[in-house]
């Protein structure tokens, strides 16, 4: 029984931490509503939860490369759902703010330290297993906005339900990961001194790197925005139905994240990355430029592959281009390829306010392009 929730427990904890990060934006209508906010307060809202992940997820990259942490899984899924919790005693903007950032402390505790789990514990199959935990991630942002729905129909209160979620998590990873001593434990011991001194550091193709897992943040976390917004404002849904898009395409990026890591086994993790850039640029055109419900959910399946197929090559590559710290390697493209986009949600947000949402979702067109053309200068790690 250990062994297969050891297999299957990353990209669960995972699925739980990223609950807390997908539950986010599809709250942002509820607090529009409760709160009076424009759209550039709602995006900083994001903002808060990000900029923090962005500076400190490296640095703490770097301590998982150096020492053992395993505390930081539980610890960091912890944090970032009882911080969503906590929103339902927000009594001002300042407050939600406060506790966004809290939630981003949270998620930068979690990633890097289990990205390394992965890798210490399933690198013989580790194309797969980065699937695995990627589409995990994708799961929770899927069915985040789905449980923050509730909020539409009980109210603040049935936010609550994520620290039972996080409690559950907490007694999972202490009956499979604590107290080890059987032969599973000795191996991934071996594998782990094995994996944090093998291979090289390709710092130049990394740094090409870091453009594509921003272009693919911007898009992410600005789409994670403004799909409700734009189902609510241009295609005139309901606010209480705008968080079941947002779970729709969440539930598509779960599906196709496990494509592109199973693309990526035949085509190259690069050429994926290529593809899903590639796939992006039309249909953005198409959710941008055909304001009515085809538009929105005919563009969406593609849009989504082009962002969520990605994920897994991304974390892939960032591992192999960086094979002495993949730990680092691990906070920037499994945690700044999350919440680097953030820190820009908020000046698209003053765009929206100012020209319209359908103006300034026009930004994401040279954000893919910088992402394409970054690509196609990489080549395959050795």
């Amino acid at each position: 029984m250990k062994r297969i929730i050891r297999k299957y427990g990353p990209p669960i904890f995972h699925c739980i931490n990223d609950f807390g990060q997908g539950s986010l934006a599809a709250l942002i209508p509820f607090f529009i509503a409760n709160f009076g906010l424009n759209y550039y307060q709602s995006a900083t809202i994001i903002f808060c939860n990000t900029v923090v992940a962005s500076i400190v997820q490296p640095a703490l990259g770097y301590v998982a490369d150096r020492w053992r942490v395993p505390w930081f899984i539980p610890a960091g899924f912890t944090v970032t759902l009882v911080s969503i919790s906590s929103m339902a005693l927000a009594t001002s903007y300042e407050m939600i703010l406060a506790l966004s950032l809290l939630a981003g402390v949270g998620a930068a505790l979690f990633h890097p330290e289990a990205a390394l789990l992965v890798k210490r514990t399933q690198s013989h199959e580790i194309g797969s297993a980065m699937g695995r935990f990627a589409v995990g991630g994708s799961a929770g942002f899927a069915l985040g906005p789905l449980l923050a729905g509730g909020v539409y129909i009980f109210g603040g209160q049935f936010l609550w339900l994520f620290t039972a979620i996080a409690l559950i998590g907490v007694l999972l990873y202490v009956y499979a990961f604590t107290g080890s001593t059987d032969a599973d434990a000795v191996g991934e011991s071996k594998r782990s001194a094995i994996s944090t001194h093998a291979g090289t550091n390709d710092w130049a193709s990394f740094g090409k790197l870091f453009f594509v897992i921003a272009s693919r943040s911007i898009l992410f976390s600005v789409l994670s925005i403004f799909i409700p917004i734009l189902y609510i404002t241009v295609i005139n849904g309901e606010a209480s139905a705008s968080s079941l898009a947002l779970t729709m395409y969440f539930a598509m990026g779960a599906v196709l994240t496990y494509m592109g890591g199973a693309l990526s086994d035949k085509l190259g993790f690069l050429k994926t990355v290529r593809l899903g850039n590639l796939i992006f640029l039309p249909s953005v055109l198409v959710f941008i430029f055909v304001p009515n419900i085809w538009g929105f959910f005919g563009a969406m399946i593609p849009m989504a592959f082009g962002v969520f197929s990605q994920y897994g090559p991304i974390t892939v590559l960032g591992q192999k281009y960086l094979a002495k710290n993949a730990g680092f390697a691990s906070g920037i493209t499994l945690g700044l390829g999350i919440t680097l986009g953030g820190l820009v949600a908020p000046y698209v947000g003053h765009l929206a306010d100012i020209y319209g949402v359908q103006t300034a979702l026009m930004t994401l067109i040279p954000v893919g392009l910088m992402g394409l053309l970054m690509s196609l200068w990489l080549k395959e790690p050795k």
